[in-house]
């Protein structure tokens, strides 16, 4: 029977509304596919008039650029690339069957390659703006397709929102996810060396300036030419004294012993 009953959408290419249910995922671990941020408020089924049906077919995820985005379950990861709407984009295949949709990430760790298996908490890759999300605060798109409404092709996706207040919630990233950031199937042993969990471009701050590069050095008391040729000064001086110091006399050969002179 089917999981929608009497609200059956299976015979629909592209449905106008979403589909009302949440069913059963599977026994196995999820966790929220976002590091360190609360649970999202609900925009599935807003309106769309980007994608099929017209309709958000997940939740949007609000985080600083760079926020580490977990895998929510263990499974393959597919479908890693770039899509115009959601940019920066992939889908993990858990082994329950399911599919979870990430888009709009600012980069991918070396777990997110096609065909990767993967633990959930593994960082697959990292909160963005890419694809039509350029405008807004960064974020990801996160859906859910569950393993029977998947005859519906996109569309068999279902509100997240109710999934992700229960799933777990990590308070670390685990070691195996850390080795992810290093290398290609990095070993489980490796660790992160640094997360970026933000950004600023500082090329433009006024403090960068020449006139403000100027006031730095008044504001020391010596101009910046001044400065810079007492630098160079002190360098020649140091590079004289050296070229001046005499070398070490060498030490006189051993006189040859009796039995050497004898031949």
């Amino acid at each position: 029977m089917c999981v929608l009953g009497s609200r059956c959408w299976c015979c629909s290419s592209a449905l106008a509304v979403p589909p009302l249910v949440t069913p059963p995922l599977g026994p196995g671990l999820r966790v929220f596919p976002v590091f360190g941020v609360p649970p999202p408020a609900d925009t599935f089924g807003a309106a769309r008039d980007d994608v099929s049906g017209g309709w958000h077919h997940g939740d949007d995820i609000f985080a600083p650029l760079g926020t580490p985005v977990l895998a929510c379950a263990g499974g393959t990861v597919f479908s890693v690339g770039w899509n115009r709407i959601g940019g920066w984009r992939l889908w993990l295949l858990d082994r329950d069957g399911n599919e979870f949709y990430y888009a709009h990430l600012s980069g991918y760790s070396a777990f997110a390659v096609d065909g990767a298996l993967v633990h959930a908490g593994d960082v697959l890759g990292f909160v963005g703006r890419s694809g039509d999300a350029r405008t807004t605060p960064a974020h990801i798109d996160f859906e859910i397709h569950p393993r029977d409404l998947l005859p519906l092709g996109y569309d068999g996706a279902v509100d997240p929102t109710r999934y992700l207040h229960v799933w777990r919630r990590i308070a670390h990233i685990p070691a195996r996810a850390a080795a992810g950031w290093s290398s290609h199937g990095g070993s489980p042993e490796r660790t992160a060396g640094a997360v970026l969990l933000s950004e600023q471009d500082i090329s433009s701050l006024p403090s960068l300036g020449p006139q403000a590069l100027k006031a730095l050095f008044a504001a020391a008391g010596t101009p910046p030419s001044r400065r810079i040729s007492a630098r160079a000064r002190g360098r020649a001086r140091s590079r004289g004294r050296a070229r001046a110091r005499p070398s070490a006399p060498r030490a006189a050969p051993p006189a040859p012993s009796s039995t050497a002179s004898r031949g």
